[in-house]
């Protein structure tokens, strides 16, 4: 119920959502004040220099990992891998926010770490997709990553359920988890969440960002003028994230 929840109320209070309603108060009641705060909005959400600055507050500065640093684990949540069927065959669907993965692999192949906890259930409630950690397993075989060093955790369904199943899931491995150092690999705007959440669950970790959203734009005039699609996703991620660690600090969650 509480991940349902979750979906529709993040749905009704996305910017464009807000901005749609607007919109249609204003053709159903004619009350100009109505038009003037959607058009506002919509100037205002889609500049893509506010909204790159508003990103560069909230995300969690990148780190780096001395090369003589190691840890116990990577830890990597999902929510970046789907599932599709053509022709009888089930292929794997990538998302934007599949650079946590790349980066996983790439400190895996660096030899930071011998281990990949990847904690990613199935969206059973809007879709019929399989586990997505199932899924991103086969893929970093591909990629050369041994069975054996991959630990697969495929029943979470959101942040929190990432942190207290890996949590659970280690305590099974080792009685001294707790007294090991584990590195977290998540987007930048989602590790505040992410990081708090896991640390609540007794899994110490650092930080290691990935995806930046607020690097992906250049600083030139028609860059901070021309409104964007991209700018209205990133304030629709950021009010995502300020609405879930709000949501989840009253849940006792983090």
């Amino acid at each position: 119920m509480f991940y349902f929840l979750s979906k529709v109320l993040y749905a009704l209070v996305a910017p464009t959502s807000l901005i749609i309603v607007l919109f249609l108060l204003y053709l159903v009641t004619k009350i100009r004040a109505y038009f003037y705060w959607a058009f506002g909005l919509l100037l205002i959400l889609s500049n893509p220099y506010l909204a790159m600055r508003a990103m560069q507050l909230y995300e969690v500065p990148p780190i780096v990992i001395a090369k003589n640093q190691k840890y116990d684990a990577i830890l990597l949540p999902g929510g970046f891998v789907s599932n599709y069927t053509i022709d009888g065959e089930v292929r794997v669907n990538f998302s934007d926010g599949n650079d946590r993965m790349m980066q996983a692999i790439d400190l895996f192949k660096r030899g930071v770490s011998n281990k990949i906890i990847y904690s990613a259930g199935a969206d059973t409630v809007f879709s019929a997709y399989l586990p997505e950690a199932e899924l991103g397993r086969l893929f970093l075989l591909k990629c050369g990553i041994p069975d054996s060093c991959i630990i697969v955790e495929n029943k979470a369904m959101n942040t929190f359920e990432n942190a207290v199943f890996t949590q659970k899931l280690l305590e099974k491995m080792d009685s001294a988890y707790a007294t090991k150092k584990y590195v977290l690999v998540t987007a930048g705007f989602h590790m505040r969440r992410a990081h708090a959440c896991y640390e609540k669950a007794g899994i110490h970790c650092d930080s290691y960002s990935t995806d930046l959203r607020s690097i992906r734009g250049k600083d030139t005039l028609l860059n901070t003028i021309i409104p964007t699609q991209g700018a209205l996703q990133n304030w629709t991620l950021l009010l995502k994230e300020f609405l879930g660690l709000v949501v989840y600090k009253i849940s006792s969650y983090i």
